[in-house]
């Protein structure tokens, strides 16, 4: 049995009463608005207890039941984009990372920076996973301009950024070991809204840098280092 679909039976209705409002007496066209949201209520609530229940399994990290929760809901109210977001949060944990950035960029249409912004970076979390580096400079960049105190972006941005910087000072005939030590590298902070790096995560990554640089000026002489300019 298909879900009803609330916002538009009441477009329908709400087309029936325009049509018929002078046939209706005042008394009856209260007593009929009560009725409606007697019988819509239940439904519209029901979009919030799939999104706590929803929320729920994602904590629980049973993301494939928390997706498809989601999709209930999303059903009852096609253009919540909070629905979408949440949707893109279950995809990524579940490594469909092209999913999750339709979803995220659902986010974009809204007027709400700090929503952009938020999207914007599960963005550049997802790009990366995608192994599209510039991508998620890119996401970064754009999230930073909505939100320039967004610390988690700019540490994200960063270590992007050196990842960057490093890799373009490989040999560029050994593509195929530079490639396999860009998936080797320590990933960027991925939690959504707000996630927090700790110390020890980021000393970790600073490390595992420094080491890389350190085994490639014994293997070959220093290369010339690119200076990377932000433009933000």
């Amino acid at each position: 049995m298909d879900m009803i679909n609330p916002k538009f039976e009441i477009r329908i209705l709400k087309k029936f009463l325009n049509s018929n409002s002078q046939k209706i007496k005042p008394g009856l066209m209260a007593k009929i608005f009560i009725i409606l949201m007697i019988f819509f209520l239940p439904l519209f609530a029901d979009v919030g207890s799939l999104m706590r229940k929803g929320n729920g399994l994602m904590r629980k990290g049973r993301y494939d039941e928390a997706l498809k929760t989601y999709q209930q809901a999303q059903v009852l109210e096609p253009d919540n984009i909070k629905i979408h977001y949440n949707m893109g949060r279950a995809l990524y944990k579940l490594g469909k990372y092209p999913e999750a950035v339709s979803e995220f960029e659902l986010g974009l249409l809204t007027k709400d920076k700090k929503f952009q912004a938020n999207s914007l970076y599960n963005i550049g979390n997802s790009r990366f996973k995608q192994g599209d580096l510039d991508g998620a400079i890119k996401a970064y960049k754009s999230a930073l301009l909505l939100n320039n105190k967004d610390i988690k972006a700019k540490q994200n941005l960063e270590f992007c950024l050196k990842l960057k910087e490093e890799l373009k000072n490989q040999p560029k005939s050994d593509s195929t070991k530079q490639q396999q030590q860009k998936q080797e590298q320590p990933q960027p902070q991925e939690q959504f809204r707000k996630p927090e790096m700790s110390r020890e995560d980021a000393n970790r990554i600073l490390e595992a840098l420094k080491n890389k640089e350190k085994e490639q000026k014994k293997k070959q002489p220093k290369p010339e280092r690119e200076k990377v300019e932000k433009d933000w």
